[in-house]
């Protein structure tokens, strides 16, 4: 099968498993990512699938392309939810009817697609980024720093007197230290790692803020998750760049990827020194955090996860 009629096909196969999904477009391009990693290292298929990391995780722009061309025959269409999510559906008059497992391919789409939560997409993903991350610094920051402070973010909304962060703050600290233990040793990501090391010192100050403070705790901690989310797209951007973050059906694209990554990246710098001087404004009327138990921990952690990479 020529390349053009490879991918929509998969992509076919996956409303016929289930022709009631209703999927972001970005779950597209993780079945698909996950069947090509099921695929034998010979299998043909596995050359139609090209895909690079980004913000989003495994990214390919001919899953993209061949989304686009159904959507233009009306065989997948876009649906709205009420809160605004854009998801895609399979046009009734194009559902399957019958077995579509044909081959070892399609039977891994079905296994796939079978084990798939729609409701609880996120799960899917996360194991993705565990499973097939290039490096370890990502599941760490996306799946255990960036999406639970997201959560809890969205769990205590501005203006509700509750205790914000109780003991979830000392997670995300854990996490955050995690982080900083696993950068990438790559020279590309020289600059960002001592960028991101600056965000960790600010964000330790925002934490104890946090703690102290709950009048203020809201602006920081939305301040500290807004410089966060800069963090990872400039990281992304980055990421793809590198041997192991793409394939290469994409190296054509590397130079125009390298200045992207160098102006965001160039853009990302001022935003974490504005970020921090905000912290330290806040952070000079509370009194000084002496070191415990907890923090003592966390740079023995620190110190041995340098010393081991």
């Amino acid at each position: 099968m020529s390349s053009p009629e490879a991918v929509p096909r998969l992509i076919r196969q996956i409303y016929q498993v289930r022709p009631d999904l209703k999927l972001p477009e970005t779950a597209i391009h993780m079945i698909l990512f996950e069947v090509r990693a099921a695929l034998p290292g010979g299998n043909p298929e596995r050359r139609h699938l090209p895909f690079y990391w980004y913000e989003h995780g495994p990214y390919s722009e001919v899953v993209k392309s061949s989304i686009d061309a159904l959507k233009r025959r009306g065989i997948l269409c876009d649906e709205e939810t009420e809160a605004g999510k854009t998801l895609l559906v399979l046009n009734a008059r194009f559902a399957a009817v019958g077995c579509v497992c044909e081959d070892d391919t399609s039977a891994i789409v079905g296994r796939i697609v079978r084990e798939i939560d729609p409701c609880r997409i996120e799960t899917f993903v996360n194991r993705i980024y565990r499973d097939h991350a290039p490096y370890e610094f990502m599941p760490r920051y996306r799946v255990d720093f960036l999406a639970p402070f997201k959560d809890c973010l969205a769990s205590h909304p501005e203006g509700r007197r509750t205790p914000f962060f109780g003991p979830a703050i000392g997670r995300l600290e854990d996490a955050l230290y995690e982080c900083e233990a696993a950068l990438v040793g790559e020279p590309l990501f020289e600059g960002f790692n001592d960028e991101f090391s600056a965000y960790v010192s600010g964000a330790g100050k925002a934490f104890d803020v946090a703690r102290t403070d709950e009048s203020t705790a809201y602006p920081v901690m939305r301040a500290t998750y807004a410089i966060a989310r800069d963090i990872w797209c400039a990281f992304a951007g980055g990421v793809r760049i590198l041997k192991c973050g793409h394939d290469d059906y994409y190296d054509g694209r590397l130079r125009q990827w390298g200045q992207e990554y160098r102006e965001t990246f160039s853009a990302l710098v001022p935003k974490v020194h504005a970020y921090n001087r905000y912290v330290r404004e806040f952070a000079r009327c509370i009194p000084p955090v002496e070191p415990d138990e907890r923090t003592t921990r966390i740079l023995s952690s620190l110190i041995e996860g340098y010393l081991s990479g």
